[in-house]
Protein backbone atom coordinates (compact mmCIF):
# COMPACT_ATOMS: atom_id res chain seq x y z
CA UNK A 1 0.00 0.00 0.00
CA UNK A 2 0.86 3.51 -0.42
CA UNK A 3 -0.25 6.32 1.03
CA UNK A 4 -1.44 8.23 -2.12
CA UNK A 5 -3.84 5.04 -2.41
CA UNK A 6 -5.14 5.51 0.99
CA UNK A 7 -3.69 3.04 2.93
CA UNK A 8 -0.72 3.32 5.63
CA UNK A 9 2.60 2.12 4.84
CA UNK A 10 3.71 -1.02 7.47
CA UNK A 11 5.56 0.08 9.67
CA UNK A 12 8.87 -1.91 10.17
CA UNK A 13 10.65 -2.34 13.72
CA UNK A 14 14.46 -3.19 13.68
CA UNK A 15 16.21 -4.86 16.97
CA UNK A 16 19.36 -3.59 16.16
CA UNK A 17 20.19 -0.37 17.54
CA UNK A 18 21.11 2.82 15.72
CA UNK A 19 25.38 2.94 15.01
CA UNK A 20 25.06 6.58 17.02
CA UNK A 21 23.42 4.86 19.99
CA UNK A 22 26.22 2.23 20.29
CA UNK A 23 28.65 4.53 20.34
CA UNK A 24 27.59 6.59 23.14
CA UNK A 25 26.74 2.65 25.21
CA UNK A 26 28.26 3.82 28.67
CA UNK A 27 28.77 1.23 31.39
CA UNK A 28 28.34 1.95 34.91
CA UNK A 29 31.08 0.88 37.21
CA UNK A 30 29.90 -1.68 39.73
CA UNK A 31 32.68 -0.52 42.26
CA UNK A 32 32.80 3.25 42.20
CA UNK A 33 29.61 5.45 41.93
CA UNK A 34 29.98 7.88 38.93
CA UNK A 35 32.59 6.19 37.05
CA UNK A 36 31.56 4.74 33.42
CA UNK A 37 33.56 3.34 30.53
CA UNK A 38 33.11 2.88 27.06
CA UNK A 39 34.58 2.31 23.70
CA UNK A 40 35.47 4.35 21.10
CA UNK A 41 33.81 3.71 17.72
CA UNK A 42 34.66 3.06 14.36
CA UNK A 43 31.78 4.52 13.22
CA UNK A 44 32.16 7.59 14.43
CA UNK A 45 35.98 8.29 13.68
CA UNK A 46 38.08 10.48 11.19
CA UNK A 47 41.46 10.83 10.24
CA UNK A 48 43.42 11.25 14.21
CA UNK A 49 40.33 10.41 16.54
CA UNK A 50 36.88 10.33 17.02
CA UNK A 51 34.62 13.14 15.97
CA UNK A 52 34.31 15.86 18.11
CA UNK A 53 30.49 15.52 18.67
CA UNK A 54 30.81 12.38 19.43
CA UNK A 55 33.40 13.18 22.23
CA UNK A 56 31.03 15.71 23.95
CA UNK A 57 27.99 13.83 23.24
CA UNK A 58 29.83 11.18 25.17
CA UNK A 59 31.25 13.65 28.14
CA UNK A 60 27.11 15.07 27.88
CA UNK A 61 26.29 11.30 28.71
CA UNK A 62 28.19 10.53 31.67
CA UNK A 63 26.91 13.63 33.33
CA UNK A 64 23.52 12.82 32.16
CA UNK A 65 23.89 9.19 33.62
CA UNK A 66 25.55 10.03 36.89
CA UNK A 67 23.32 9.02 40.02
CA UNK A 68 24.10 12.96 41.58
CA UNK A 69 23.03 14.82 38.62
CA UNK A 70 21.29 18.11 39.90
CA UNK A 71 19.46 19.01 36.66
CA UNK A 72 19.28 19.09 32.81
CA UNK A 73 22.46 20.88 31.26
CA UNK A 74 20.82 23.76 28.79
CA UNK A 75 24.51 23.96 27.10
CA UNK A 76 28.02 22.47 26.71
CA UNK A 77 30.93 24.12 25.32
CA UNK A 78 34.02 21.44 25.35
CA UNK A 79 37.67 22.64 24.57
CA UNK A 80 39.99 19.39 23.31
CA UNK A 81 43.34 18.98 24.43
CA UNK A 82 44.04 15.93 22.35
CA UNK A 83 41.92 13.28 20.95
CA UNK A 84 40.69 9.81 22.76
CA UNK A 85 43.10 6.99 21.81
CA UNK A 86 40.93 4.02 20.11
CA UNK A 87 39.79 1.76 22.58
CA UNK A 88 38.87 1.67 26.01
CA UNK A 89 37.94 4.68 28.05
CA UNK A 90 37.15 5.84 31.86
CA UNK A 91 35.16 8.62 32.09
CA UNK A 92 34.34 10.58 36.16
CA UNK A 93 32.00 12.86 35.76
CA UNK A 94 31.87 15.22 39.03
CA UNK A 95 28.67 17.45 39.92
CA UNK A 96 29.30 20.92 40.83
CA UNK A 97 27.34 22.40 43.80
CA UNK A 98 24.13 24.74 42.21
CA UNK A 99 24.54 28.18 43.14
CA UNK A 100 23.10 31.25 41.33
CA UNK A 101 26.95 32.14 40.02
CA UNK A 102 27.02 28.77 38.29
CA UNK A 103 24.07 28.85 36.83
CA UNK A 104 24.83 31.65 34.68
CA UNK A 105 28.65 30.57 34.45
CA UNK A 106 30.81 27.41 33.49
CA UNK A 107 31.26 24.78 36.32
CA UNK A 108 34.86 24.30 36.97
CA UNK A 109 36.83 22.09 38.80
CA UNK A 110 39.79 22.78 41.09
CA UNK A 111 43.52 22.28 39.96
CA UNK A 112 45.10 20.63 42.61
CA UNK A 113 47.76 22.64 44.65
CA UNK A 114 50.01 20.62 43.03
CA UNK A 115 49.27 21.87 39.24
CA UNK A 116 49.29 25.59 40.46
CA UNK A 117 51.06 27.64 38.06
CA UNK A 118 54.30 29.32 38.98
CA UNK A 119 55.33 32.28 38.07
Amino acid sequence: MTPSSGGTLPIIMSSTQHPFDKALALHHSDIRVGHFTGMTSPDYWNMVGPFGGTTAALALQSVMQHPDVLGTPIALTVNYAAALEAGAFDSRPRPCAPTARRRTGPCRSRRPASAARRT
